[in-house]
């Protein structure tokens, strides 16, 4: 086994199969509203920030809606697939059981709001996995900056060279890399057109978590 003191886990994409979810919700908020949307519109909106893609919406689908009831309508649909839809990538749950009874500290550290994913966590009882639970917007900093993750490293007071950091998005990774961090690249299908320069940044890069658990554990 490798030594890995501790742990830090994006959700979306690295923990959970969820962006299928989110390259949809457009699509589904607008279907819910008796018209059609757009082939890929998931794909044209997944670049651009909250903002923008209600500007985006409110232009193509002339909506006369606010950005607050748009945001809402988008979360209510997500809500609902985090509450009754969405599940661990495989392996994960043997992954971070490992983890666990190895005495490894582990975090999450997410972009994603509480109220959002808390349900998908009791839901699979994954809660117990991990010592803190971190959203990016409740510690007001984004994933772009170094402090979010040796903020982590702080709480779960371990070193940053100990401390791993497993991500499916290139910016993040790149972050934490930077930061000094151990990273664990994970493949996720949102992000298969960045696999080369996520693998610059990655200290092991990882198709699956059976390769994960076979490159910690053996």
């Amino acid at each position: 086994m490798k030594k890995i003191t501790a742990a830090i886990f994006d959700l979306d994409g690295t923990l959970l199969d969820s962006m299928p979810m989110w390259m949809t919700c457009a699509e589904r908020y607008i279907s819910s509203l008796g018209m059609e949307a757009e082939t890929a519109l998931g794909e044209k909106l997944f670049s651009m920030n909250m903002k923008e893609g209600a500007d985006y919406l409110r232009k193509e689908y002339k909506l006369t809606f606010s950005d607050e009831e748009i945001f809402s309508g988008i979360n209510s649909i997500l809500a609902k697939s985090y509450k009754e839809e969405v599940q661990f990538k495989d392996g994960v749950g043997a992954f971070l059981s490992k983890l666990k009874n190895s005495g490894t500290k582990i975090a999450l550290c997410t972009n994603t709001d509480r109220v959002l994913f808390s349900p998908t966590l009791k839901r699979l009882d994954a809660e117990k996995y991990f010592d803190f639970i971190f959203t990016t917007s409740e510690m007001g900093m984004s994933k772009q900056h170094e402090e979010t993750f040796l903020s982590v490293c702080d709480a779960l007071g371990t070193a940053k060279d100990e401390t791993w950091v497993f991500e499916d998005a290139l910016y993040s990774i790149k972050t934490a890399f930077q930061a000094g961090l151990k990273t664990c690249g994970i493949y996720d299908e949102t992000s298969k057109s960045d696999i080369a320069q996520i693998k610059n940044f990655s200290t092991v890069y990882c198709k699956n978590y059976e390769e994960v658990q076979k490159y910690f554990f053996g």
